[in-house]
């Protein structure tokens, strides 16, 4: 039987100087979503929870300070969570409407035993003491978490800073935040299903050529499922598996250099391809194709002004466009927006300002003013409230579906658990996500003619051969400058 509600720590998109307020998301299996604010109790006021994004990993505090120490707040987010849970739980069962008000006024409505509560919660469950009663003392939790080898509770021990590392995903996040971009945590997933299904929980001081062997063997036999129960595999593709050795060796030297915790660097001997076929995990070295695809822009004009019933798919459209005009952002830089990077200048110009995280480097664009202002004045002159990445995509391709763009393009699949590549045509509602934000912002450019060292100004790519990836997908010449971009209704596809 199918939940009927989930909850989640989120932080709000838009922030200050003292950070992003937490809440607690709350989804209903009818579609209902709300946000519930955590307040912490100071001196008897209400004292809402921000955090700065730097400190923030999933659902966790990780550092920097704040009014009481980390490993209070993380569970005060705790104890909020499930006061939000048991407020729901009241509502079904007194079968009262649930509304935001009254998710809120039952959380807090014992405010008083709320703030003088020393349960302390993980994973939705009340940690009691032998005797089946709250403890005494936060001192006698502390005792009891630190003599605990239940694993259930590593995380709240991580959180806590009581968690003696050992392992793999116990440095992961430290790799991510002190040495490596976002983007290399992409591996991060197939480890801890690997570690799940094998029991393969490789000690750090054991990383090297073996384990990695033993990883990818795996991973590359098995491929991988998003569901919960394993169902549904997918193989990896020759291109993932690749950037997950990049981002694991990067981690081999992180532990090395950075942590001096390895002795050597046996973990660089470890390579995917050998010299012979039979010695090779990738059993073929596939040609050198991309999937690069984009939509014409007459497609994407149609898929701008096209009127959508359901608010949501208007919203992930908006999302899109907005993606797109502002450079083509990559989808790290793209959810690190806010109004605040918006600039109006002298000449009543907006400017998007913003670091790319991949480069490093500083982007400030004029901003496509025909497509866009007209989105930021329907959001109240900013951005529209952005989905979560996994909700945006569905959403995008929903739309897609509904607005007819149903033009076939070919896709190369390299497998790394094949003998050959697997080719197919797919239509593009079934394959757009919001990576083709920065495929349409160049192609769209390549199409209309504008030259390679201006587009790669407007994206802020630093090689323009990467532009020539976008121009196979408009063969069209490009020799001239020609006017302003500018939406142009489409009367049909």
């Amino acid at each position: 039987m199918a939940k009927a509600f989930t909850t989640s720590r989120w932080l709000r998109k838009y922030g200050s100087k003292l950070g992003h307020q937490v809440f607690i998301r709350v989804r209903m299996n009818n579609g209902f979503e709300t946000e519930i604010p955590v307040y912490d109790y100071v001196n008897n006021d209400k004292l809402p929870i921000s955090v700065k994004k730097e400190h923030w990993n999933k659902g966790y505090i990780t550092g920097g300070a704040y009014h009481i120490p980390i490993r209070d707040i993380n569970l005060l987010l705790a104890k909020v969570e499930r006061f939000v849970k048991s407020a729901i739980v009241e509502l079904i069962e007194k079968n009262i409407r649930i509304t935001r008000e009254n998710i809120l006024k039952l959380t807090y409505i014992n405010e008083d035993n709320a703030i003088e509560d020393e349960r302390k919660i993980t994973s939705g469950e009340v940690i009691v003491n032998e005797d089946g009663g709250a403890f005494a003392s936060h001192e006698e939790f502390i005792e009891f978490i630190i003599e605990s080898e239940d694993p259930k509770f590593d995380k709240l021990k991580k959180s806590m800073g009581l968690y003696n590392k050992q392992y793999i995903l116990d440095y992961w996040d430290d790799f991510i935040r002190e040495y490596a971009p976002d983007s290399y945590n992409t591996p991060r997933y197939a480890i801890e299903e690997y570690i799940k299904n094998t029991q393969d929980n490789c000690n750090v001081t054991n990383f090297s050529s073996e384990w990695l062997e033993r990883f990818f063997k795996h991973i590359i036999k098995e491929g991988y499922s998003f569901r919960k129960d394993g169902t549904n595999r997918k193989p990896y593709t020759i291109t993932t598996v690749t950037k997950y050795l990049k981002h694991l060796k990067a981690f081999g030297d992180f532990l090395f250099v950075e942590k001096k915790i390895l002795n050597n660097q046996d973990y660089k001997r470890f390579d995917l391809k050998k010299k012979t076929k039979k010695q090779s995990l990738i059993k073929y070295h596939p040609e050198p194709y991309i999937n690069t695809h984009a939509l014409y822009k007459k497609e994407f004009d149609w898929f701008y002004y096209f009127q959508f019933e359901d608010k949501k798919l208007d919203r992930a459209r908006d999302m899109f466009i907005v993606q797109t005009w502002l450079g083509g952002l990559r989808q790290v830089d793209f959810y690190k927006l806010s109004k605040e990077n918006l600039h109006k200048d002298s000449h009543g110009f907006y400017r998007i300002w913003f670091e790319q995280q991949k480069t490093d480097g500083e982007v400030i664009n004029v901003i496509n003013q025909d497509y866009l202002i007209p989105i930021f004045n329907k959001y109240a002159g900013g951005f529209p409230e952005f989905f979560e990445v996994h909700d945006y995509n569905d959403l995008l391709k929903k739309a897609a579906v509904e607005s007819g763009l149903n033009r076939k393009l070919r896709f190369r699949y390299e497998y790394a658990n094949a003998n050959e590549a697997t080719e197919e045509w797919l239509p593009i509602h079934q394959m757009i996500s919001n990576s083709w934000a920065r495929n349409c912002a160049v192609s769209i450019l390549c199409e209309l003619g504008y030259p390679e060292y201006r587009i790669a100004k407007f994206t802020g790519h630093k090689d323009l051969e990467m532009i020539n990836h976008y121009k196979k997908i408009h063969p069209k010449e490009v020799d001239s400058m020609i006017g302003e971009v500018k939406p142009q209704r489409v009367r049909e596809l």
